[in-house]
Protein backbone atom coordinates (compact mmCIF):
# COMPACT_ATOMS: atom_id res chain seq x y z
CA UNK A 1 0.00 0.00 0.00
CA UNK A 2 2.91 2.44 0.58
CA UNK A 3 4.03 2.16 -2.96
CA UNK A 4 0.45 2.83 -3.82
CA UNK A 5 0.33 5.89 -1.87
CA UNK A 6 3.75 7.14 -3.44
CA UNK A 7 2.32 6.97 -6.68
CA UNK A 8 -0.46 9.06 -5.40
CA UNK A 9 2.58 11.72 -3.88
CA UNK A 10 4.16 11.73 -7.05
CA UNK A 11 1.27 12.48 -9.15
CA UNK A 12 0.05 15.28 -6.97
CA UNK A 13 3.56 16.73 -7.31
CA UNK A 14 3.97 16.15 -10.92
CA UNK A 15 0.93 17.64 -11.21
CA UNK A 16 1.87 20.93 -9.23
CA UNK A 17 5.21 21.01 -11.95
CA UNK A 18 3.09 20.37 -15.15
CA UNK A 19 0.62 22.83 -13.95
CA UNK A 20 3.45 25.47 -13.17
CA UNK A 21 5.11 24.84 -16.71
CA UNK A 22 1.60 25.30 -18.81
CA UNK A 23 1.38 28.80 -16.43
CA UNK A 24 4.85 29.66 -17.84
CA UNK A 25 3.69 28.89 -21.11
CA UNK A 26 0.70 30.76 -20.61
CA UNK A 27 2.96 34.19 -19.35
CA UNK A 28 4.88 34.02 -22.52
CA UNK A 29 1.55 33.78 -24.77
CA UNK A 30 -0.19 36.39 -22.92
CA UNK A 31 3.21 38.96 -22.91
CA UNK A 32 4.40 37.83 -26.89
CA UNK A 33 4.14 41.65 -27.73
CA UNK A 34 4.75 42.88 -24.60
CA UNK A 35 8.23 45.48 -24.91
CA UNK A 36 10.92 44.59 -22.57
CA UNK A 37 9.90 41.18 -21.58
CA UNK A 38 11.74 38.13 -21.98
CA UNK A 39 10.92 34.92 -22.43
CA UNK A 40 10.25 32.72 -19.12
CA UNK A 41 11.36 28.86 -18.68
CA UNK A 42 9.94 26.60 -16.28
CA UNK A 43 12.56 24.15 -14.88
CA UNK A 44 11.34 20.85 -14.55
CA UNK A 45 13.46 18.20 -12.58
CA UNK A 46 13.74 14.86 -11.31
CA UNK A 47 12.53 14.84 -7.30
CA UNK A 48 16.03 13.64 -5.36
CA UNK A 49 17.03 11.34 -3.30
CA UNK A 50 15.29 8.45 -4.79
CA UNK A 51 14.07 5.63 -2.67
CA UNK A 52 15.83 2.36 -2.42
CA UNK A 53 13.71 -0.74 -2.71
CA UNK A 54 15.91 -3.44 -2.41
CA UNK A 55 18.86 -3.22 -5.00
CA UNK A 56 17.04 -0.54 -6.77
CA UNK A 57 16.14 2.99 -6.62
CA UNK A 58 12.60 4.25 -7.51
CA UNK A 59 11.94 7.64 -8.58
CA UNK A 60 9.96 9.91 -6.92
CA UNK A 61 8.29 11.77 -9.45
CA UNK A 62 8.93 15.33 -11.11
CA UNK A 63 9.39 19.06 -9.64
CA UNK A 64 9.00 22.24 -10.18
CA UNK A 65 13.25 23.75 -10.01
CA UNK A 66 12.50 26.95 -10.94
CA UNK A 67 11.50 29.75 -13.47
CA UNK A 68 14.04 31.17 -14.74
CA UNK A 69 14.34 34.80 -17.40
CA UNK A 70 15.96 33.49 -21.25
CA UNK A 71 18.50 36.82 -20.89
CA UNK A 72 22.02 36.55 -22.96
CA UNK A 73 24.18 38.41 -20.11
CA UNK A 74 26.82 39.01 -23.00
CA UNK A 75 24.18 40.81 -24.96
CA UNK A 76 22.54 42.28 -21.84
CA UNK A 77 25.81 44.61 -21.01
CA UNK A 78 26.31 45.95 -24.94
CA UNK A 79 22.88 47.48 -24.60
CA UNK A 80 22.43 50.15 -22.63
CA UNK A 81 25.89 51.71 -24.40
CA UNK A 82 24.30 51.29 -27.98
CA UNK A 83 20.80 52.57 -26.92
CA UNK A 84 22.69 56.01 -25.37
CA UNK A 85 25.05 56.22 -28.45
CA UNK A 86 22.03 56.17 -30.88
CA UNK A 87 19.75 58.43 -28.75
CA UNK A 88 22.58 60.93 -27.84
CA UNK A 89 23.59 61.49 -32.20
CA UNK A 90 19.98 60.70 -33.55
CA UNK A 91 19.02 62.89 -31.05
CA UNK A 92 21.44 65.88 -31.87
CA UNK A 93 21.35 65.48 -35.76
CA UNK A 94 17.37 65.32 -35.68
CA UNK A 95 18.04 68.72 -33.44
CA UNK A 96 20.16 70.16 -35.81
CA UNK A 97 18.20 69.58 -38.88
CA UNK A 98 14.85 70.69 -37.56
CA UNK A 99 16.64 74.69 -37.10
CA UNK A 100 16.44 77.33 -39.74
CA UNK A 101 18.44 79.45 -37.45
CA UNK A 102 21.25 79.33 -40.21
CA UNK A 103 19.57 80.27 -43.00
CA UNK A 104 22.44 82.62 -43.57
CA UNK A 105 22.44 82.68 -47.77
CA UNK A 106 18.93 83.91 -47.37
CA UNK A 107 18.71 86.99 -44.91
CA UNK A 108 22.36 88.10 -43.68
CA UNK A 109 23.98 87.34 -47.41
CA UNK A 110 21.62 89.35 -49.44
CA UNK A 111 21.56 92.12 -46.95
CA UNK A 112 25.20 92.76 -47.38
CA UNK A 113 25.32 92.73 -50.88
CA UNK A 114 22.61 95.41 -51.11
CA UNK A 115 24.38 97.26 -48.50
CA UNK A 116 27.71 97.75 -50.53
CA UNK A 117 25.59 98.11 -53.91
CA UNK A 118 24.43 101.19 -52.51
CA UNK A 119 27.63 102.59 -51.03
CA UNK A 120 28.44 101.88 -54.48
CA UNK A 121 25.56 104.12 -55.99
CA UNK A 122 26.48 106.81 -53.24
CA UNK A 123 30.26 106.73 -54.23
CA UNK A 124 28.47 108.11 -57.87
CA UNK A 125 26.47 111.12 -56.20
CA UNK A 126 27.50 111.29 -52.65
CA UNK A 127 25.70 114.41 -52.39
CA UNK A 128 22.11 112.85 -52.98
CA UNK A 129 19.87 112.54 -50.24
CA UNK A 130 18.27 110.03 -51.97
CA UNK A 131 21.22 107.84 -52.60
CA UNK A 132 22.11 108.71 -48.95
CA UNK A 133 18.68 107.39 -47.96
CA UNK A 134 19.36 104.72 -49.51
CA UNK A 135 22.47 103.96 -48.23
CA UNK A 136 21.13 103.97 -44.38
CA UNK A 137 18.09 102.00 -45.16
CA UNK A 138 20.13 99.17 -46.70
CA UNK A 139 22.72 99.68 -43.78
CA UNK A 140 19.36 99.48 -40.73
CA UNK A 141 18.55 96.47 -43.03
CA UNK A 142 21.71 94.67 -42.74
CA UNK A 143 21.69 95.31 -38.91
CA UNK A 144 18.21 93.95 -38.73
CA UNK A 145 19.73 90.87 -41.03
CA UNK A 146 22.03 89.83 -38.00
CA UNK A 147 19.84 90.82 -35.24
CA UNK A 148 16.95 88.34 -36.60
CA UNK A 149 20.04 85.80 -37.40
CA UNK A 150 21.30 85.91 -33.79
CA UNK A 151 17.89 85.39 -31.91
CA UNK A 152 17.12 82.79 -33.96
CA UNK A 153 20.48 81.24 -32.65
CA UNK A 154 19.71 82.05 -29.65
CA UNK A 155 15.70 81.04 -29.99
CA UNK A 156 17.27 77.82 -30.93
CA UNK A 157 19.05 77.07 -27.84
CA UNK A 158 16.48 78.63 -25.55
CA UNK A 159 14.11 76.01 -27.13
CA UNK A 160 16.59 73.24 -26.29
CA UNK A 161 16.94 74.66 -22.87
CA UNK A 162 12.96 73.45 -22.35
CA UNK A 163 13.50 70.14 -23.31
CA UNK A 164 16.31 69.68 -21.18
CA UNK A 165 14.38 70.85 -18.06
CA UNK A 166 10.99 69.10 -19.53
CA UNK A 167 12.55 65.83 -19.49
CA UNK A 168 14.45 65.60 -15.93
CA UNK A 169 11.32 65.34 -13.80
CA UNK A 170 10.90 61.74 -15.99
CA UNK A 171 14.56 60.81 -15.54
CA UNK A 172 14.33 61.50 -11.78
CA UNK A 173 11.36 59.16 -11.50
CA UNK A 174 12.91 56.26 -13.54
CA UNK A 175 16.04 56.44 -11.39
CA UNK A 176 13.85 56.76 -8.33
CA UNK A 177 11.97 53.50 -9.58
CA UNK A 178 14.65 51.42 -10.67
CA UNK A 179 15.98 52.23 -7.06
CA UNK A 180 13.20 51.05 -5.80
CA UNK A 181 12.80 47.87 -7.44
CA UNK A 182 16.42 47.00 -6.29
CA UNK A 183 14.58 46.79 -2.93
CA UNK A 184 11.79 44.82 -4.10
CA UNK A 185 13.83 42.15 -6.04
CA UNK A 186 16.40 41.72 -2.85
CA UNK A 187 13.40 41.00 -0.58
CA UNK A 188 11.99 38.43 -3.21
CA UNK A 189 15.16 36.76 -3.49
CA UNK A 190 15.40 36.37 -0.12
CA UNK A 191 12.58 33.86 -0.48
CA UNK A 192 14.70 31.85 -2.84
CA UNK A 193 13.02 32.45 -5.85
CA UNK A 194 13.09 34.94 -9.04
CA UNK A 195 10.87 37.61 -9.99
CA UNK A 196 11.40 37.49 -13.35
CA UNK A 197 8.72 40.46 -13.54
CA UNK A 198 10.13 42.66 -11.40
CA UNK A 199 13.66 42.40 -13.16
CA UNK A 200 11.68 42.35 -16.71
CA UNK A 201 10.56 46.17 -15.27
CA UNK A 202 13.63 46.96 -13.98
CA UNK A 203 15.72 46.43 -17.13
CA UNK A 204 12.98 48.40 -19.00
CA UNK A 205 13.78 51.80 -16.89
CA UNK A 206 17.08 50.42 -17.19
CA UNK A 207 17.24 51.18 -21.05
CA UNK A 208 14.75 54.12 -20.56
CA UNK A 209 17.70 55.94 -18.03
CA UNK A 210 19.76 54.50 -20.98
CA UNK A 211 18.43 56.42 -23.97
CA UNK A 212 18.08 59.56 -22.01
CA UNK A 213 21.34 59.68 -20.11
CA UNK A 214 23.32 56.96 -21.54
CA UNK A 215 23.90 55.52 -18.09
CA UNK A 216 25.48 52.39 -17.82
CA UNK A 217 24.86 49.25 -15.52
CA UNK A 218 27.63 48.09 -12.83
CA UNK A 219 26.29 44.90 -11.30
CA UNK A 220 27.28 43.86 -7.77
CA UNK A 221 27.32 41.05 -5.74
CA UNK A 222 23.55 41.72 -4.43
CA UNK A 223 22.48 41.70 -7.78
CA UNK A 224 21.16 45.32 -8.08
CA UNK A 225 21.44 47.06 -10.87
CA UNK A 226 23.17 50.13 -10.16
CA UNK A 227 23.81 53.03 -12.94
CA UNK A 228 26.67 55.78 -13.53
CA UNK A 229 27.56 57.92 -16.24
CA UNK A 230 30.01 57.62 -18.47
CA UNK A 231 32.43 59.57 -16.28
CA UNK A 232 31.67 57.44 -13.17
CA UNK A 233 28.77 59.64 -12.14
CA UNK A 234 26.21 57.11 -9.68
CA UNK A 235 22.58 57.49 -10.71
CA UNK A 236 21.69 55.05 -8.67
CA UNK A 237 23.44 52.76 -5.82
CA UNK A 238 21.69 50.25 -4.56
CA UNK A 239 18.41 51.29 -2.36
CA UNK A 240 19.33 54.86 -3.83
CA UNK A 241 18.92 57.26 -6.38
CA UNK A 242 20.59 60.37 -7.79
CA UNK A 243 18.54 63.50 -8.40
CA UNK A 244 18.73 65.83 -12.03
CA UNK A 245 18.48 69.54 -11.96
CA UNK A 246 19.38 72.28 -13.80
CA UNK A 247 20.47 75.98 -13.07
CA UNK A 248 21.44 79.31 -15.55
CA UNK A 249 25.25 79.63 -16.33
CA UNK A 250 26.61 82.15 -16.63
CA UNK A 251 29.53 81.31 -18.45
CA UNK A 252 26.95 80.17 -21.19
CA UNK A 253 24.71 82.67 -21.42
CA UNK A 254 22.63 82.14 -19.07
CA UNK A 255 21.74 78.31 -20.51
CA UNK A 256 21.08 75.72 -18.27
CA UNK A 257 23.75 73.53 -16.39
CA UNK A 258 23.09 70.05 -15.53
CA UNK A 259 23.66 69.53 -11.68
CA UNK A 260 23.20 66.33 -10.12
CA UNK A 261 22.43 65.42 -6.18
CA UNK A 262 24.09 61.97 -6.06
CA UNK A 263 22.71 58.88 -4.21
CA UNK A 264 24.69 59.67 -0.88
CA UNK A 265 22.07 62.81 -0.63
CA UNK A 266 25.20 65.36 -1.13
CA UNK A 267 25.11 68.73 -1.96
CA UNK A 268 24.01 69.25 -5.57
CA UNK A 269 26.76 69.84 -7.65
CA UNK A 270 27.25 70.44 -11.52
CA UNK A 271 27.97 67.97 -13.64
CA UNK A 272 31.73 67.54 -14.47
CA UNK A 273 31.11 65.95 -17.87
CA UNK A 274 27.99 65.63 -20.21
CA UNK A 275 25.49 62.96 -20.11
CA UNK A 276 25.44 60.90 -22.82
CA UNK A 277 21.58 59.68 -24.63
CA UNK A 278 19.06 62.16 -25.38
CA UNK A 279 20.50 65.02 -22.86
CA UNK A 280 23.80 64.76 -24.28
CA UNK A 281 22.69 65.36 -28.11
CA UNK A 282 20.70 68.24 -26.71
CA UNK A 283 23.42 69.52 -25.09
CA UNK A 284 26.25 68.86 -28.11
CA UNK A 285 23.79 70.41 -30.32
CA UNK A 286 22.89 73.49 -28.57
CA UNK A 287 26.80 74.08 -26.98
CA UNK A 288 27.82 72.66 -30.08
CA UNK A 289 27.49 73.78 -33.77
CA UNK A 290 24.29 76.50 -32.71
CA UNK A 291 26.54 78.19 -30.09
CA UNK A 292 29.84 77.79 -32.56
CA UNK A 293 27.19 79.27 -35.15
CA UNK A 294 26.36 82.06 -32.85
CA UNK A 295 29.82 83.03 -31.72
CA UNK A 296 31.38 83.52 -35.13
CA UNK A 297 28.28 85.39 -36.21
CA UNK A 298 28.83 87.57 -33.40
CA UNK A 299 32.52 87.65 -34.27
CA UNK A 300 31.90 88.73 -38.02
CA UNK A 301 28.90 91.97 -37.10
CA UNK A 302 31.51 92.91 -34.98
CA UNK A 303 34.44 93.22 -37.00
CA UNK A 304 32.67 94.35 -40.08
CA UNK A 305 30.89 96.80 -37.92
CA UNK A 306 34.76 97.83 -36.44
CA UNK A 307 35.94 98.11 -40.61
CA UNK A 308 33.17 100.46 -41.68
CA UNK A 309 33.27 102.22 -38.63
CA UNK A 310 36.59 102.96 -38.83
CA UNK A 311 36.34 104.73 -42.62
CA UNK A 312 33.11 106.39 -41.30
CA UNK A 313 35.05 107.95 -38.51
CA UNK A 314 37.09 109.63 -40.61
CA UNK A 315 34.42 110.62 -43.07
CA UNK A 316 32.65 113.84 -42.94
CA UNK A 317 28.76 114.58 -43.14
CA UNK A 318 27.25 117.60 -45.30
CA UNK A 319 27.02 119.49 -42.31
CA UNK A 320 30.79 119.17 -42.25
CA UNK A 321 31.30 116.75 -39.15
CA UNK A 322 33.59 114.16 -38.34
CA UNK A 323 34.05 111.31 -36.25
CA UNK A 324 30.42 109.63 -36.40
CA UNK A 325 30.54 105.63 -36.63
CA UNK A 326 27.92 104.36 -38.73
CA UNK A 327 26.77 101.19 -36.98
CA UNK A 328 26.59 100.98 -32.91
CA UNK A 329 27.15 97.64 -31.10
CA UNK A 330 28.76 96.11 -28.14
CA UNK A 331 32.39 96.73 -27.53
CA UNK A 332 33.58 93.22 -27.59
CA UNK A 333 32.55 90.60 -29.86
CA UNK A 334 30.05 88.47 -27.45
CA UNK A 335 26.61 90.06 -28.53
CA UNK A 336 27.56 92.24 -31.25
CA UNK A 337 25.30 90.70 -33.77
CA UNK A 338 22.03 91.03 -31.91
CA UNK A 339 22.90 94.70 -30.38
CA UNK A 340 23.93 95.70 -34.29
CA UNK A 341 22.35 98.93 -34.55
CA UNK A 342 23.02 102.23 -37.22
CA UNK A 343 23.70 105.36 -35.59
CA UNK A 344 20.68 106.87 -34.27
CA UNK A 345 22.01 110.14 -35.20
CA UNK A 346 22.90 109.21 -38.87
CA UNK A 347 19.60 107.09 -38.96
CA UNK A 348 17.15 110.01 -38.13
CA UNK A 349 19.42 112.92 -40.23
CA UNK A 350 21.01 111.61 -43.45
CA UNK A 351 22.60 114.55 -44.18
CA UNK A 352 25.16 113.33 -41.44
CA UNK A 353 26.37 110.08 -43.05
CA UNK A 354 29.94 110.40 -43.36
CA UNK A 355 30.34 110.27 -47.13
CA UNK A 356 33.21 112.31 -47.69
CA UNK A 357 36.91 112.17 -47.06
CA UNK A 358 37.02 115.87 -46.95
CA UNK A 359 33.87 118.91 -46.52
CA UNK A 360 34.00 118.97 -50.29
CA UNK A 361 30.07 117.82 -50.97
CA UNK A 362 30.82 116.03 -54.12
CA UNK A 363 33.91 113.65 -52.20
CA UNK A 364 33.24 110.15 -52.41
CA UNK A 365 36.62 109.23 -50.29
CA UNK A 366 34.92 107.39 -47.48
CA UNK A 367 32.37 105.76 -49.03
CA UNK A 368 34.59 104.37 -51.55
CA UNK A 369 36.84 103.01 -48.32
CA UNK A 370 33.69 101.12 -46.86
CA UNK A 371 33.11 99.73 -50.40
CA UNK A 372 36.93 97.99 -50.04
CA UNK A 373 36.31 96.64 -46.77
CA UNK A 374 33.41 94.57 -49.09
CA UNK A 375 36.93 92.96 -50.34
CA UNK A 376 39.54 92.99 -47.08
CA UNK A 377 40.13 89.47 -45.15
CA UNK A 378 38.91 89.57 -41.47
CA UNK A 379 40.60 87.67 -38.70
CA UNK A 380 39.26 84.13 -39.66
CA UNK A 381 41.34 85.21 -43.19
CA UNK A 382 38.36 85.80 -45.57
CA UNK A 383 36.10 88.39 -46.21
CA UNK A 384 32.85 89.31 -44.76
CA UNK A 385 30.99 87.23 -47.49
CA UNK A 386 33.38 84.14 -47.20
CA UNK A 387 32.47 84.35 -43.38
CA UNK A 388 28.84 83.97 -43.97
CA UNK A 389 29.61 80.76 -46.45
CA UNK A 390 31.53 79.30 -43.99
CA UNK A 391 29.45 79.67 -41.10
CA UNK A 392 26.39 77.56 -43.08
CA UNK A 393 28.89 75.27 -44.39
CA UNK A 394 30.15 74.43 -40.93
CA UNK A 395 27.14 74.47 -39.46
CA UNK A 396 25.58 71.57 -42.65
CA UNK A 397 28.39 69.96 -42.00
CA UNK A 398 28.56 69.53 -37.98
CA UNK A 399 24.62 68.48 -39.39
CA UNK A 400 25.64 65.60 -41.81
CA UNK A 401 28.11 64.22 -39.19
CA UNK A 402 25.81 63.90 -36.53
CA UNK A 403 23.64 62.08 -38.93
CA UNK A 404 25.83 59.77 -40.47
CA UNK A 405 27.43 58.84 -36.67
CA UNK A 406 23.67 58.41 -36.21
CA UNK A 407 23.16 55.90 -38.74
CA UNK A 408 26.06 53.89 -37.61
CA UNK A 409 24.71 53.70 -34.34
CA UNK A 410 21.45 52.67 -35.32
CA UNK A 411 22.46 49.98 -37.53
CA UNK A 412 24.47 48.42 -34.31
CA UNK A 413 21.87 49.00 -31.95
CA UNK A 414 19.52 47.16 -34.92
CA UNK A 415 22.14 44.21 -34.63
CA UNK A 416 22.21 44.05 -30.37
CA UNK A 417 18.29 44.57 -30.56
CA UNK A 418 17.64 41.56 -32.79
CA UNK A 419 19.89 39.03 -31.38
CA UNK A 420 18.14 40.25 -27.79
CA UNK A 421 15.05 39.33 -29.56
CA UNK A 422 16.45 35.93 -30.70
CA UNK A 423 18.02 35.31 -27.17
CA UNK A 424 14.94 36.37 -25.06
CA UNK A 425 11.71 36.89 -27.10
CA UNK A 426 9.25 35.00 -27.45
CA UNK A 427 7.97 32.67 -30.36
CA UNK A 428 4.55 31.73 -30.28
CA UNK A 429 5.22 28.67 -32.71
CA UNK A 430 7.31 27.57 -29.93
CA UNK A 431 5.10 28.34 -27.07
CA UNK A 432 2.60 26.59 -28.82
CA UNK A 433 4.73 23.49 -29.29
CA UNK A 434 5.52 23.95 -25.27
CA UNK A 435 2.01 24.10 -24.50
CA UNK A 436 0.93 21.24 -26.15
CA UNK A 437 3.55 18.97 -24.10
CA UNK A 438 2.34 20.06 -21.17
CA UNK A 439 -1.14 19.12 -22.01
CA UNK A 440 0.61 16.04 -22.99
CA UNK A 441 2.43 15.39 -19.86
CA UNK A 442 -0.38 16.62 -17.79
CA UNK A 443 -2.74 13.99 -18.86
CA UNK A 444 -0.25 11.63 -18.72
CA UNK A 445 -0.05 12.25 -15.07
CA UNK A 446 -3.54 12.45 -14.29
CA UNK A 447 -3.61 8.95 -15.79
CA UNK A 448 -1.04 7.60 -13.22
CA UNK A 449 -3.11 9.51 -10.64
CA UNK A 450 -6.04 7.63 -11.97
CA UNK A 451 -3.78 4.48 -12.23
CA UNK A 452 -3.10 4.71 -8.74
CA UNK A 453 -6.46 4.83 -7.42
CA UNK A 454 -8.49 2.06 -9.19
CA UNK A 455 -5.64 -0.13 -8.15
CA UNK A 456 -5.96 1.08 -4.76
CA UNK A 457 -9.59 0.77 -4.58
CA UNK A 458 -9.19 -2.53 -5.69
CA UNK A 459 -6.64 -3.33 -2.74
CA UNK A 460 -9.11 -2.07 -0.44
CA UNK A 461 -11.66 -4.06 -1.86
CA UNK A 462 -10.42 -7.24 -1.02
CA UNK A 463 -11.57 -9.10 2.03
CA UNK A 464 -9.61 -10.14 4.75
Amino acid sequence: MSGLLAMLQQGASSLQAHSAYSSTVAHNLSNSNTVGYSRQRAEIAAVSPADRFGSAYIGNGAVLQAVSQARDRFLEAQMPGAIGREMASGTEAQTLQSINAIDLDNSVAPSLSVFYGQLRALAQNPGSSNYREAAVGAATQLALSFNRSSQSLEGARAGIDQKLEGRLPEVNEALAQIANLNSQIRQARGTGGQPNDLLDARTRLGDRVAEWTGATPVPNADGDLNLTLSDGTSLVAAERAAVLSVLPDATNGGHLRLYIQKPDGSVSKPLSTPPGGELGGLLAARDGALKTAQTQLDQLAFELSGAINAAAVAGYGLDGGTGRPLFVTTATAAGAASSLVVNAAIAADTSLFPAGSTTAPGDPGAVQAMIDTESQNLSNGTTASGSLARITAQFGSTTARAASMNEGDKAMLGHLDGMRQAASGVSVDEELVNMQKAQRAYEAVTRVIKTADEMLNTLMSIKP
